[in-house]
């Protein structure tokens, strides 16, 4: 079977791949959100973020080549904007003011909105909430890892602008891979070369090239047939390009094709219903910084880690059951085809959806 084929229902390992990739953003964010001593996996927790831009490349590309622009674009908002909204309001009115009673600070509501507001656009320009996190190893910082909600949020505009022309549209599988291309090209030029520093420029060349990487795949899924030993094959390359720190300037495709190989497999689990790994992405941090004030850090890394995990697992379900997956709902007010009037059940068995499920992240 093709990879389109292998991805065309939702009984796959994407849900499973982006949930393990979300566990290790908490493990690469575990020492230095701590305090403690030991090697830094801060790697992981990188190689886990370009992990999630791939998987969205490949969804997103699906999800433009089968929706007109405007419903496009509303799907997408609806996917990522009001988890993202609700996850600052939380912090901000319940994280920052429990913080300040343990630190015996005084609380800030004006600080407290600012946050939210301030950062309501995706672009995080106020990290921290007056009186709270003054005593943590990574103080005035309650969400390092929403910074690259931007990112994500430009390669979609991209994405969708790009196959909105008829051209690229109809020569697909040439357009996306050329544009990884440009990307890929241009990313050691803005560190060499061009001397760009600033780390909005080079954070967005660095995901939006995981994130074309995906979409690259995407555009030939209907030809590749993926092996075990394609997946090993990348997993090789990729690990011999991160051993000597070329992973993030040439290890786009490689991680593109041991990622989507893996996620190809078939599963039957409940990660294909329940996607939980935007809500862990999004709780994770603050509940690590909160624990940290409880002095849990000091129970150790490990102990420390699997606490984090077991409280945010369940912030990550409430997000899912009670924001994303209903806000998922209106799709139908732009797109026809999600209203129930519109929905035909074909007779006999279920036949395999053909798009990429509503249960994904990037669905």
């Amino acid at each position: 079977m093709t990879l389109h084929q292998r991805l065309g229902d939702r009984h796959n390992r994407l849900n499973a791949l982006r949930l393990l990739l979300a566990l290790l953003v908490i493990l690469g964010h575990a020492w230095p959100l701590t305090g403690a001593d030991g090697p830094s996996l801060e790697l992981v927790s990188d190689v886990a973020v370009n992990g999630f831009f791939v998987l969205s490349g490949y969804l997103i590309a699906e999800s433009r080549a089968r929706t007109r622009l405007v419903p496009y674009l509303w799907r997408r908002f609806l996917r990522i904007y009001p988890g993202f909204l609700v996850s600052l309001l939380v912090v901000a009115a319940v994280f920052a003011p429990v913080a300040a009673v343990l630190e015996g600070s005084s609380f800030d509501p004006g600080s407290a909105a600012g946050f939210v507001l301030s950062n309501a656009d995706l672009r995080m320009s106020q990290w921290g909430i007056d009186g709270t996190l003054l005593a943590v190893p990574a103080p005035d910082s309650w969400n390092g890892s929403l910074w690259t909600l931007f990112h994500e949020a430009v390669a979609y505009v991209l994405i969708g602008l790009v196959l909105s022309t008829a051209l690229a549209a109809r020569h697909a599988r040439w357009v996306l891979p050329g544009m990884f291309l440009l990307v890929l090209v241009l990313r050691p030029l803005l560190e060499g070369p061009l001397d760009v520093t600033s780390h909005l420029y080079l954070g967005g060349a660095r995901l939006v090239g995981y994130f074309l990487a995906g979409a690259a795949v995407w555009a030939w899924a209907r030809t590749w047939r993926p092996s075990w030993t394609h997946v090993a094959a990348a997993g090789v390359v990729y690990a011999v390009l991160t051993d000597q720190g070329w992973a993030d300037l040439y290890g786009q495709l490689p991680l593109a094709v041991l990622l989507l190989g893996l996620g190809a497999t078939r599963s039957e689990n409940w990660t294909t219903r329940t996607d939980l790994s935007y809500g862990v992405y999004i709780y994770a941090y603050p509940v690590q910084q909160l624990l940290v004030l409880l002095g849990t850090a000091s129970w150790g890394v490990a102990a420390n880690t699997v606490l984090v995990v077991l409280l945010t697992l369940p912030l990550a379900l409430l997000s899912w059951t009670v924001v994303e997956k209903p806000a998922l709902r209106a799709k139908a007010w732009l797109d026809p085809r999600d209203r129930p009037d519109r929905r035909v059940a074909a007779p006999g068995p279920a036949a395999p959806a053909a798009t990429a499920p509503e249960g994904h992240r990037d669905g």
